[in-house]
């Protein structure tokens, strides 16, 4: 039960980090138990963002600085990090200045409770490397880096912020929460494979050991799992995109399904088109969930003949007949 606890807590972490920030679109990869619970790496390899997780209720001041030792070897390390965050519970508000924030640095914490954490992590340091005198400077600039961030929101909503939706209730509480649950145990499982006593000298180098999925691969899960189908590995010829391939010699259609499959792929993975990827799914999906019709010409002229895309956009005509012959078909089979 505790395991589970945790492994919900680091799922959380984990979309906050992709979906919740400023920075989030920085984020290329997230590993899991490597540098800490949770951690991003940029697409150049030259910023780690650093997440320790706890979710205990009950987290009093020298409990949060013990904790905190993670993040401040992390700081102490040959590594640059771009942020150390402590991810957690809603704190009791004695402990805080500012009682509405949840997420703050620790200028928003009292002085008392300050000095509390302040003294559990250098009790810690010296527990664990028998000499805190030497890192007094080092705990001090430490502190001032270190954002707490507190869980105050759903599951469902760290997935629902990752979907790029501006409606996020075309699916039902149940499917994003067994959505959540499904990255949870994908998260779990990437963590089985034994790297004790192992080292790195670059941070590419953490790609080596397999505990780790990109922004793109969760992104890919759930744009999936919503359309009801492997959007980007479907093979078949969707039954409503048929009638557009009539006439067509076999060599043409091969060609066409390629150009559509192709043209889905870099728009989605293309950072400048990735909005509009979302937008056009949620206007299909929008369409076919209050609907009945499932007339692929209909749907498109009623929704997109009108639409500004760019010139060199992937999403061609053909291109969105075929998206909404596939998103109808998944959601038929689901």
């Amino acid at each position: 039960m505790n395991n589970e606890k945790a492994s919900n807590f680091e799922t959380k972490s984990l979309l906050y980090l992709i979906g919740q920030r400023i920075d989030s679109k920085d984020v290329v990869y997230v590993t899991f138990d490597c540098f800490n619970d949770v951690n991003g790496i940029s697409g150049k390899f030259d910023k780690i963002w650093d997440i320790q997780s706890k979710n205990e209720k009950s987290l009093n001041p020298k409990k949060i600085g013990t904790y905190f030792y993670t993040l401040f070897d992390n700081f102490t390390s040959i590594f640059s990090f771009e942020e150390f965050i402590f991810f957690c519970p809603k704190l009791k508000p004695e402990y805080k200045i500012d009682i509405n924030k949840t997420t703050y640095n620790l200028d928003n914490i009292v002085v008392k409770t300050f000095e509390r954490i302040k003294n559990g992590l250098t009790e810690e340091i010296e527990r664990v490397q028998e000499d805190s005198i030497t890192q007094a400077l080092n705990i001090e600039n430490f502190l001032k880096k270190v954002l707490i961030v507190e869980d105050n929101i759903t599951d469902n909503d760290y997935i629902k912020a990752v979907t790029k939706f501006k409606n996020t209730n075309l699916k039902s509480d149940d499917f994003y929460n067994s959505l959540f649950n499904d990255l949870r145990d994908i998260q779990t499982t990437k963590k089985n494979s034994c790297i004790e006593n192992t080292s790195i000298t670059e941070i590419r180098e953490v790609l080596d050991f397999r505990r780790h999925l990109s922004t793109k691969d969760i992104e890919t899960l759930i744009i999936s799992r919503i359309i009801g189908c492997e959007i980007f590995k479907y093979k078949s010829i969707p039954i409503y995109f048929s009638p557009i391939l009539d006439g067509m010699d076999i060599e043409d259609k091969k060609d066409l399904l390629q150009e559509c499959n192709s043209n889905l792929s870099k728009a989605f993975f293309n950072k400048n088109q990735n909005k509009v990827f979302w937008s056009v799914c949620e206007m299909i999906l929008d369409y076919i969930t209050n609907t009945t019709d499932n007339d692929v010409g209909n749907i498109y002229q009623l929704l997109f003949v009108e639409y500004a895309f760019k010139k060199n956009s992937y999403l061609t005509k053909e291109t969105i007949l075929y998206l909404i012959s596939i998103i109808i078909e998944g959601l038929n089979d689901n």
